[in-house]
Formats: C-alpha cells, structure tokens, sequence
C-alpha cells in the first residue's frame, strides 16, 4: 500500500552510494536536490523494480493527491531530523523560527507576564508557548499538521489563544517537518493562509534509542538546557508500534545577569539614564491642586510606625520635611536582580505512542496518543499599587485615603474629587516578583482505519480518523494584591476595625530606617492573594479522504482527491474571582467561554496536459476547491488553481493563485474585557499658549482642563469578542522558476545541483483587529467625532481612564517577497563529501490597513521596522541562513550562518516620531559528530556543538524592544551556548 510517509533518511554515505549506482541519477538528484534540506537530499520514497530505482509516488504536504516529488507545484521546503539537530535546540518550535521565511511569533524570550495587560483578540499572554508564524502574518494564520491532521491549539490560562503551542510535540519523534510556503485553505481549510507546517513523525520507527543532551551560556554559566529522550519501536508479523518518552528543562536567563539588559536603558548603570519606573519602593507622591500639585517623593531612611513617628510635610513648604521633589534619580530599576527573565524556564514531559495493525495488505487500522506536560514561569518586578488618575482600575482611581489613617502624613483625606490626590504609586518590595507559573496538559488521540481498493482495474486510497485534542491551562501568579482591600485599609479607621483580618496599611513608609520595608506580613496577608486562573481548549475532528486516478491521460494519469471533515472547536477562560470582578490592583480580565463548528467537503484535480514533447519535457494543471459551512457565520468557499511547467528537464516554472478564510476564534468571537497598556502621549496634556488655538478649543470641549498634565505614559484601552465578527479571507499568488542543471553529470567535483527563487503575493482582508487606541485618542482630539470620542473616557481631571477599542473586521495586510534556496552536494572522495545549502528570504513589501469610518485606510508600512508593542514584531528586509557540510567516514562536521538585515525602530521623543537604525546581525553555529565503531549492533552518535561561538551580542535596541534593549524576536541573546549530546541506536 503507498504511503504519505517517506522511508528512514539514509546516512550521507549510503545516499552517496545510492547516487553512483542508480541507473536514472539524472532524475535522482534533481529529485534529490529540488526536495530537501537534508545533508544528502531529500528523503524521496524508493521502490526496487528489476534492479532499478523507481520513484514512488508519495502526498506532499500542499495537495492530497498521491504524486511523484518531482512534479510537486508547490514550494515545500523539507527539513530533515539532521537539520533539527544542527540547531542544537530542545524545542520544535524554537527550531523553526530560524527559518528565513517566519515572522514574528512568541517564544520563550517573551517574558511577558501580563502587567501589561492582554492582547484585544483573547488568545491571552501564551507564557511560556512557542510558536511559529509563516509569512510574518501571525501565529494563528499559520497552520500545524502532524502526519497530515490538525493539532490542537494551545491553552495560555490567560485566554484561549488560536495558535498551536509546539511544546506540546515532542522533538524525538520527529522525522523530518514539510514547510509549504503557499496558502492553502482549498487543501485544508481555515488558518493556511501564511502556509502550513507538516511535522511528519517517526511512524515507522523500529529499534531502540536512547538521547541525552545538555547545554548553556558558556560566559555566564546559566540558561542550562537538558533533554532526555528514548524512543522505541518495534513489530509483529502485523502490528507495528512506537512509544516515545521525553523530558526537556530550560532554565532561566535573568536580566540582570546580562549588561544590555541590567537597567531599562542599554548598558546602563543607574536610572539617571532613564527608562526606569515612577513606582518606586519609596512611593512617588503628585498632590492634588488643593494640596499645591507637588511631586514628591519620600526621603530614604525617614520612619513611619503610625505613631508617634510620621514623616512631617509642609503644604506650604513641600520639599521641607522629609519629602523631595522626585526625579529621575529616584526611580526605580524593575530590571534589578531576581525580577525579570531575558529566557523564561520550561519544563516538558512528553508521552507519545502510535499503533499500525494490518488487518490485511489493503487494510490497516492506525491510532495514535499524545500527553505533554510544561510547567513554566514568567516573572516581573513586585506589583505596583497605583492610586488616582490613569491608573485604569476603578477602585484604584476613586480611592479615598483617609485623614484619620495613621500612616497618613498629609492630614487630610486624600482624593481625587478633593483634589489632594493626583496620582500615587508605589513599589511593595515587600511583597516580593509577580510570580507567574503555568501547568498546562495537552492530550490528543485520534484513531482510523485506511486502506486500498481496485475499481475499474484502477487503485483507490481512502482513510478516514477521528481525533479528540485537548489543552487545559492553570496559571498561578504571586504577589497579587487585592485593590478593595487596599482600600478599606487605607480608608476610615472604624470600618477597618470591624472588618476581620484588616490592619491598617502603610503606604507612606517607604524602606523604612533599616531598608527593609514598611509594610508587614499582618498588611499582606489581608491585601495580598494568589490569584488563580484557568482556560481550556479542545478540538473535535472527523475527517474522510479518498484519492486514486480517474483516467490516463497522454501525459500522465488523470489524478483525483476529495473528502469530508467535520470540527468543533470548544474553549473557554476562567480568570480568578478577584481578577474577574475588577478588585485585583493588576491586570482586571474578563471570562471566556464559547463553541462553534464546521462541515467542510473539498475536492482536488492534477491534469497532466504534456509530457516529452518540444517545449514541454511536463505541464500540469492542478485544481482545488473547498466548501466550509460554519455554524456561526455561514458558507465559504476557497479555490487553488496551480500551474507547473517544465519546458526543458533542466528548469521547472510553478506558479498558483489561491483564496484562503481565517475563521474567528473562540478569544476572538467570545472573550470577555480584555485591558492593555500601551505607551502614548495625550495631544492634550502639557498644553502651554504656543500650542494650538484648534487644539486648545478642541480639549476644552472634551472637558480637559488648562494645563493638565498626564502622570503616566501608560494608558489603557478595553477590548472584548464579538460574536458578529465574519472570517478573514485571502488572495494569494505564487511564482517560482527551479534550475537543476544536466551539466553537472559531467562535472567531477559535483553530485547535483539545484537553484531556485519563488516570489509570493498575500493580500489579506477583513482581518480582525482592534482599531489602534492611541490613533482613536488622536482622531477624536482632532475632530471631536463621537465616532471616536465615544470611545475614549476620561477622568474629571481630564486623563484618559481608558480607550474601548471593540474587535472588528477593519484591518487587511498586504505583503510581499520572495525565497531564494540553493543546494549543493559534492561527490564522495578521499577527503569526504560536502554540501552547501542556502536558504534566503527577501520581504518586500509588509502594509497593514485599518479602515476608517468613511470607507477609508490608514495605512502602516512595516517593511525593515521593528515595532514596540507588547508582543513584539520584526519585519527585516533580508533574513537567511547557510549551512556547510562535510562527512567523512565516522566523522561529520557543519558550520551554519544566519544573517538577520538591519531594521529601523521608529522612537518618539518630545512628540516627534525618528527612525533609528538597529544593525544587521550575523551568527556562527558550529556542530561535531562523531560515531565510533562498534562490535555490536550498536550505534552511537557523539555530538558537540556551540551556536554564536563568535559571541555576538545583539544590536541595542531602545524603546522598540521595551525594557530588555534587545529583540525577543528575531535576535539571540548575548553569549555563546554549547551543548553536547549522547545518543544511543539498538
């Protein structure tokens, strides 16, 4: 029976004798060089007839039509078991964002721990998730098979995210990974617009073996890496079964252990450079217009015990007693030592098994059973309490600090409608890190039966699966506090008093004489709390294919494939009780919990036109057409038409056009408040007479008084699902050229040969988004629209409270570029076999839209920027990777470059908006193998590695990269990792 999985990768030396000694080597390397990534070519399926190698015809990843490799007319890029090793990497995920073809996505330099809120389309934070976004287009319209189906996608205990976490796929029983570089809904449904990742298993396993691996910074001696792996596999005259065992540990990279990163501002060494926070340990104290509108902060070292000792303050004298005009000088480090990660911790333990039994030659029954555990953690500097204007908390901005407070040092009740109170803030080192630590369990079974069929004196192959996948997250964060409480602990005495367990709480004591803090154990046990949040996810799929050959035509057979499936995607989010009603002094979020499904038929055509006549050596034309009937939104429709084209046996041309949908989400269609932050200037704050009469006129309108200054950079806006919303939809077009010269036979020093460069085109509309917070406050100081107005809310000081900033299909994103690859493979001599590959790719365009209220669009070109945002993008205009090879014997040995092009980081001083370059980047990876003779069947594998061996530090990177000056994204961190690995075959 054929297969859609290839045979086990050969070795460098068996592939270089299979290449002399087969008859057709012609057609052989170019199939060898035109598929793969590997060191001795693709791992093209193989069949012995009469002595003579035969191509098989196999599925590849794009079309579910049986085809031989050669006439593929997608782009597939086919990244072996050996590639993923060279990475040196513990992680899938991690490994395929060092393609030159992937944008942004979250990895385990995101320490994002959720301070600064959540994203507007519910998919919550991702701590501790690793994913992977094809064409820079987002996580969630990149699609992720394994063996062919749909994995589930991932659950963040923050919210119900639309992107596969691939950590929940162990990296052991990997094969090899088929990256389709072209949209195809019409093959697979929603979310392959970007492209789809087919990570292809080691099904057919047999033996025994055991890996070990572990590795670190060398220079610092931290981030230590482990994994440990067996992997067995064996069979029955017809039962064939494999069972993977896999346990990975990452640990943590502080930002205080790296000199970019040990102060918010670059290789700085005190906040005088700025970047720091106003939350400081001493307290950061605005007064009200009532109490004169000081700036103060609390002198180091003064005692506040609420009794006879409480730090003197005069109204009319302010800096007098024991406060200060604060400055930069005060504030505060949250990049100190212990708070924030460069390198989150992970911890994995996969379980995975698979069983074949053949109930006959035509008829097999296949299932398959995945568990993983991760436990990780984010981690952010302690919790800061914000009280009055912009703090985007209703209790916080409305609280009352009473006169009679013991701790008070003003003597008077402290408010915002009382005008004493404009904003405080203060950093409780007493409570220690916001800690944040995630268990998360992914379960995923599916089970069918396949076979095949003669009709017609023709061959039919047909399956059809059932699978069940299942994600449910649990994260735990630390240091929380709980703002109702703080406000009943600074309010009146004798309702503290009655209130169990309150004890008044010292906001204004700062370190204290000795340093060690003001606010007891007594004070957090009532205010704090460990807030617990949940979030589940599970995908249902039934799924029915059929393929096989209509009819012969002159040029090949008339090949066809069709099917049936049937999803239901179920989620749901579950945040703490405190967090939920808004008492929380963090982050506030809203419950998730939503359903719908899908009945999808498609239908797929491969016409041969020509074959072996002048001007065509082949010509096909491939079709595709799928229906997908959603319960919430209706009818949808996609089409691929793809061209390929071989005039001569040396060159092949490929070319299609496409449409594509993204359905919603759960997050996006049913999430519940969803609050972020985001860094922006108020046009209307600190205006002065030379401002503008219109802008003058139009604040005063919106009952923002003379001379309002905004106390914090940081505002929030409000986002939500929405049920209304309809799918994203796609245009895509792709046209490729592949040079496999025939000269080469005749070349001594050269195997094979193979060139190649695609240019792609991707516009997508409707896409969901949030309109820009910042872009609606500005929109409505400059027009007083209520369309925009309506949305941003402000305090009676003037300060904007938040921005409501609903989901909708008001974005569209067009991109475009093109992938250059090159393979190389020499033939075996005396001093071994090399080979070159290079892989590049080249962004030309990146534009994101967002429709205006008239029809209109604003738009954003991204090309060569990086952006500041809480989770971070990147768009370089070049990105590419190169690998040299040499084996030799029992010896193998490989050297990799990766190159990342310069970016520009759009930075906003004094209102105006420069462009500031960040330069390019270059590094060097180095891998060693050695395989000992052996005696016994045995097969070991010594490898050592080092990735940056040359200890490139990244570029510096200012207000684009937040506080950690460097680039989570496409950059490595500082330092030079070495590994080393042990790996066991019986």
């Amino acid at each position: 029976m054929k297969t859609n999985l290839f045979p086990p990768a050969q070795t460098a030396q068996k592939c270089a004798a299979t290449h002399s000694a087969a008859p057709n080597r012609r057609w052989l390397s170019i199939a060898i060089a035109a598929a793969s990534t590997v060191f001795c070519g693709s791992e093209i399926a193989m069949a012995q007839e009469d002595g003579q190698q035969v191509m098989e015809e196999v599925m590849v990843t794009g079309s579910r039509i049986l085809r031989n490799p050669l006439n593929d007319p997608a782009p597939v890029m086919d990244i072996s078991e050996t590639d993923l090793e060279r990475t040196g990497l513990t992680n899938i995920g991690s490994m395929l964002q060092q393609l030159p073809m992937t944008g942004s996505a979250i990895n385990a330099k995101f320490n994002v721990p959720g301070n600064s809120g959540f994203p507007a389309d519910g998919s919550g934070i991702g701590a501790g998730a690793v994913q992977v976004s094809l064409r820079n287009v987002g996580a969630k319209r990149t699609l992720i098979l394994v063996d062919g189906k749909r994995w589930v996608a991932g659950a963040s205990a923050s919210g119900v995210p639309n992107a596969v976490d691939l950590n929940t796929i162990p990296s052991n029983v990997i094969k090899r990974v088929e990256v389709l570089q072209d949209g195809a809904s019409a093959i697979y449904g929603s979310d392959a617009i970007g492209g789809v990742i087919n990570i292809i298993t080691h099904s057919d396993f047999e033996g025994v073996r055991f890996s070990t691996q572990t590795g670190e910074y060398l220079s610092e001696g931290d981030g230590e890496t482990s994994e440990h792996s067996f992997l067995w596999g064996g069979k029955s005259e017809d039962t064939h079964f494999v069972f993977s065992a896999n346990y990975a540990e990452e640990k943590a990279v502080l930002t205080s252990d790296r000199d970019q990163s040990a102060f918010p501002s670059p290789f700085a060494t005190s906040c005088e450079a700025g970047g720091c926070s106003s939350f400081t340990p001493q307290g950061r104290f605005i007064l009200g217009p009532e109490l004169g509108g000081a700036n103060l902060a609390l002198n180091d070292g003064v005692l506040n015990d609420g009794a006879g000792n409480i730090p003197s303050f005069d109204p009319n004298n302010p800096t007098a007693g024991d406060f200060h005009e604060f400055t930069n000088a005060d504030r505060f480090n949250f990049n100190g030592e212990n708070f924030n990660y460069l390198q989150t911790p992970n911890e994995r333990i996969n379980l995975y098994t698979e069983v074949t039994h053949d109930f006959s030659e035509t008829f097999s029954w296949r299932t398959k059973a995945s568990y993983t555990n991760r436990k990780s953690n984010t981690q952010g500097a302690p919790e800061p309490l914000c009280f009055g204007n912009g703090c985007g908390n209703a209790i916080m901005e409305n609280i009352v600090i009473d006169a009679d407070q013991i701790y008070n040092p003003f003597g008077v009740d402290l408010s915002v409608a009382d005008g004493t109170l404009d904003f405080f803030g203060r950093r409780p080192l007493e409570s220690g890190p916001r800690i944040f630590e995630q268990d998360v369990d992914t379960y995923f079974i599916s089970s069918g039966l396949e076979g095949e069929f003669e009709f017609a004196e023709r061959t039919f192959y047909w399956d059809a699966t059932a699978s069940y996948g299942e994600n449910s997250g649990f994260q735990q964060k630390r240091g929380a506090h709980n703002a109702a409480r703080i406000a009943i602990a600074l309010g009146d005495p004798a309702v503290c008093a009655a209130v169990p367990g309150c004890v008044p709480f010292n906001l204004f004591g700062g370190q204290g004489p000795d340093g060690t803090g003001s606010i007891t154990e007594e004070m957090l046990d009532f205010i704090g709390f460990t807030q617990r949040d949940y979030s589940e996810q599970t995908l249902i799929d039934y799924s029915a294919n059929i393929t096989g050959e209509l009819a012969s035509l002159p040029a090949g057979p008339l090949a066809f494939a069709s099917g049936f499936e049937f999803r239901k995607h179920k989620g749901s989010f579950q945040p703490d009780p405190v967090a939920a009603s808004g008492e929380t002094a963090g982050i506030p979020a809203g419950a998730t919990a939503g359903s719908f499904d899908v009945t999808e038929y498609y239908a797929e055509l491969n016409v041969p036109i020509l074959a072996g006549v002048a001007g065509a050596d082949y010509l096909e034309l491939n079709l595709a057409l799928r229906n997908s009937d959603y319960s919430n939104f209706g009818n949808e429709s996609t089409y691929k038409v793809g061209a390929l084209w071989r005039p001569i046996a040396d060159v092949s041309l490929r070319s299609s056009v496409s449409t594509g949908i993204r359905a919603p989400g759960i997050g996006e269609l049913f999430g519940g408040n969803a609050r972020s932050d985001f860094n922006f200037t108020d046009p209307c704050s600190g205006l002065t007479a030379d401002s503008s009469e219109d802008l003058i006129n139009n604040c005063a309108a919106l009952g923002v008084p003379a001379g309002m200054s905004q106390p914090n950079p940081q505002l929030s806006s409000i986002s939500f699902g929405n049920e209304e919303l309809s799918p994203e939809t796609s245009d895509s077009f792709t046209f490729g050229i592949v040079y496999s010269p025939s000269w080469v036979d005749n070349v001594s020093w050269m195997e094979s040969l193979t060139a190649s460069v695609d240019f792609y085109e991707l516009e997508i509309d409707d896409a969901i988004q949030a309109p820009n917070p910042g872009d609606t406050i500005a929109a409505c100081v400059e027009t007083l629209d209520p369309f925009y107005c309506n949305s941003v809310e402000r305090a009676a000081s003037g300060v904007v409270n938040f921005v409501n900033t609903p989901l909708n299909n008001i974005g569209a994103v067009e991109a475009s570029g093109y992938d250059i690859a090159l393979r190389y493979l020499s033939p075996m001599s005396d001093f071994g076999q090399f080979g070159l590959r290079f892989n590049a790719t080249h962004l030309s365009d990146y534009t994101e839209k967002t429709e205006n209220p008239d029809g209109s669009f604003s738009k954003t070109d991204f090309t060569g920027l990086i952006t500041d945002e809480t989770f971070q993008r990147a768009f370089p205009e070049w990105r590419y990777t190169s690998n040299v090879d040499w084996n030799y014997e029992n010896w193998t040995a490989g050297i990799t470059f990766r190159y990342v092009d310069q970016m520009t980081q759009p930075i906003v001083r004094e209102g105006q908006t420069r462009g500031v370059k960040l330069g390019s980047e270059f590094y060097t990876d180095l891998q060693l193998q050695y395989r000992p003779t052996l005696s016994s069947s045995k097969e070991v594998t010594i490898t050592v590695g080092a990735n940056n061996i040359f200890d490139n530090d990244p570029s510096v990177c200012d207000d684009a990269c937040g506080s950690t000056s460097m680039s989570p994204v496409v950059h490595d961190l500082p330092g030079t990792v070495a590994y080393l690995r042990l790996s066991v075959d019986m």
